[in-house]
């Protein structure tokens, strides 16, 4: 009687606990409007329905936002675009997608800039179940973001007749939450938007890689230094823009966010002294305004200085100085063209009109931003429309300096110039395919000599190799070692049971099994000689670590291998993992692998199937 009595409380508890969080949910949504995704084909600006939540000690999990949800302070927000700017808050945005038709839907929700730091994005039903979850940002690896994009693309899935819940959090490394445009479509309007963009993007790199190899030619042909210097200045554009954009990381560094992070700022100071070279010589500034020259070249100087700290990771100081030299300069080079172009200098007003087009373009992009101007193909793409009209009167204005050369020298060189790129290409061809041929060779050598054959896993002089060389890194930066042992239980009644060529197969599935779990970029997997394998692990401590080769051990015995002679049915695994701070007890590879052993025999004698940890810690 009383255990009923007790689980009919229970059941009650639990239901009025469900009834307040409902109220409690309908009260902190009631003021926001859902957005109607039924209507198929259709990109929508969801900013106005998005309310915004400040969390100034950027400690609120989605837990805690779901369980205060009627006591935060949200907001709407006030703004087309999400713009924190200088900030060491983190920010959450919620929205309510609504779908009322009689079919499941997936709508794609794209935060169109690929420059936020950290974005935790999170999809939640009516009754407050996380569905969905994608930690992703520029901070992150590309592999992180859901959709191979180069901005940041979330699937959300929503059920006929259903909402979605969808949270967004976006925090900062060092004090700076970029401008985000938000915009939601289906999967045909995706598709359509992409191919435009790429389109766009495909002829304006095709264009300017097309003028920067023209240009290169032409001063080979010529050697006018201004070629050389346009050269310089349509490279570090072209660099700045593909970092901007985030194809950069998409396509040519997407294991590298840090570097993805400091090339934007480094591409941007390597662009101003660029486009200082190319007008110093354009505009013969040295000999028509000396005075200009040298502030120019002073201003360029602190603007390089500027973006030095973005080497040291603090890319929200460097902008802080940035920006306002930045219009300082945009406004000293429009003042110096302008003066020469009041005077009667030709190339002076090409220059002049081709610079107007790139700064108008680049204020419509910053207003585009900043949500001061509706979204708009000319407003989205104002700065490679500017750019690419400056670039050709630039263009046009070198071809002006052309005209003044001979054409009988003009033609000789040119006739010079055809053959010399064709014996180039030739040339490129030839040393080019041998190189391949060489480094498919020397690939596959490498392979040979640092892997096992079976498993593809490193063999053991890897081991021996990599490990000390990992002990004396980590013994320097003073950071602890994570190694792992593993051994098959009762290999050998296996093969006595299955056969050799099962066994075989049992080492192969295992390491494929090691390779899916331990990915991250520190991971090393080893095999060591028959049965036993060396784990390597990328962990911040020693409950980190067993936690993984917890998952690991479980995720094998759920294989479901058969093993007869083992007590436990199926094939398993013994594992001994070491935590080392101390370097004295361990000074080499084989030190730590006799530690990590005893662990691992340990483990066999107890009942197997298990993790036996060990710390070596520096006694204080």
């Amino acid at each position: 009687m009383r255990c009923a009595l007790a689980g009919a409380q229970t059941g009650m508890a639990k239901w009025t606990a469900a009834l307040i969080w409902s109220l409690s949910w309908l009260l902190a949504w009631q003021a926001q409007a859902a957005v109607d995704i039924a209507t198929p084909s259709t990109v929508i600006n969801p900013a106005p329905k998005v309310a915004v939540l400040e969390d100034e000690t950027a400690q609120l999990g989605i837990e805690q936002i779901l369980e205060q949800a009627e006591a935060l302070p949200w907001q709407m927000l006030e703004q087309e675009v999400p713009n924190f700017g200088f900030t060491h808050s983190a920010w959450w945005l919620k929205l309510e997608l609504a779908n009322d038709s009689h079919a499941p839907l997936r709508r794609l929700l794209e935060l169109a800039s690929p420059l936020p730091d950290f974005i935790d994005a999170y999809a939640v039903d009516a009754e407050g179940r996380v569905l969905q979850q994608w930690n992703t940002g520029s901070r992150r690896p590309f592999a992180s973001r859901p959709v191979r994009h180069h901005s940041f693309v979330l699937p959300v899935h929503i059920g006929a007749n259903e909402t979605r819940h969808v949270y967004l959090r976006l925090a900062s490394h060092d004090g700076l939450v970029p401008a985000l445009p938000m915009l939601l479509m289906d999967d045909a309007s995706f598709l359509q938007r992409t191919q435009s963009e790429l389109m766009a993007y495909s002829v304006l790199y095709g264009g300017l890689l097309a003028l920067l190899l023209y240009n290169l030619l032409t001063f080979v042909a010529t050697r006018e230094k201004a070629f050389l210097h346009s050269v310089f200045y349509l490279g570090a554009f072209l660099l700045f823009n593909l970092s901007l954009r985030g194809f950069g990381y998409q396509f040519l560094w997407p294991e590298w966010p840090r570097f993805n992070q400091q090339v934007l700022l480094l591409s941007a100071g390597l662009l101003y002294v660029a486009l200082t070279l190319f007008s110093l010589d354009y505009l013969s500034l040295k000999r028509q305004a000396p005075r200009l020259a040298k502030g120019l070249v002073a201003l360029t100087g602190l603007l390089v200085l500027s973006v030095l700290p973005s080497l040291a990771d603090r890319f929200a100081w460097a902008l802080r100085a940035l920006v306002p030299l930045s219009i300082g300069y945009a406004l000293l080079l429009l003042g110096a063209s302008a003066w020469l172009s009041f005077k009667g200098d030709r190339l002076a007003r090409i220059f002049l009109l081709g610079w107007s087009g790139l700064l108008a373009g680049s204020v419509l992009y910053a207003l585009r931003l900043g949500g001061f101007v509706p979204y708009g193909l000319a407003t989205e793409y104002a700065l490679e429309l500017g750019a690419g009209f400056g670039f050709l009167l630039l263009a046009f204005g070198l071809a002006c300096k052309i005209n003044r050369l001979k054409r009988a020298k003009l033609e000789a060189e040119r006739e010079t110039y055809e053959l010399q790129r064709t014996l180039n290409h030739q040339l490129e061809t030839k040393v080019h395919q041998r190189t391949q041929e060489l480094e498919q060779a020397n690939r596959k050598l490498a392979a040979m000599v640092r892997t096992d054959p079976l498993t593809g896993l490193l063999n053991r002089r890897q081991f021996e190799t990599l490990i000390n060389e990992e002990i004396q890194r980590r013994q320097r930066d003073g950071k602890p070692l994570m190694f792992a042992m593993m051994d098959i239980d009762d290999f050998k009644l296996f093969n006595d049971t299955y056969g050799h060529q099962a066994g075989d197969e049992v080492l192969i599935e295992v390491a494929a099994l090691l390779k899916a779990h331990f990915r991250r970029a520190g991971d090393r997997l080893f095999r060591l000689g028959g049965e036993e394998f060396g784990i390597l692990l990328e962990a911040d401590s020693l409950e980190a670590g067993r936690y993984a080769l917890e998952r690991f051990r479980h995720a094998l015995q759920q294989l479901q291998i058969p093993h007869e002679a083992s007590r436990h049915g199926v094939v398993t695994g013994s594992f001994g993992l070491v935590c080392c701070s101390d370097y004295d007890q361990v000074p080499a590879a084989m030190a730590i692998y006799r530690q990590a052993d005893q662990a691992m025999y340990e483990a066999k004698q107890i009942s197997r199937n298990r993790v036996v940890t060990r710390s070596l810690m520096e006694e204080v």
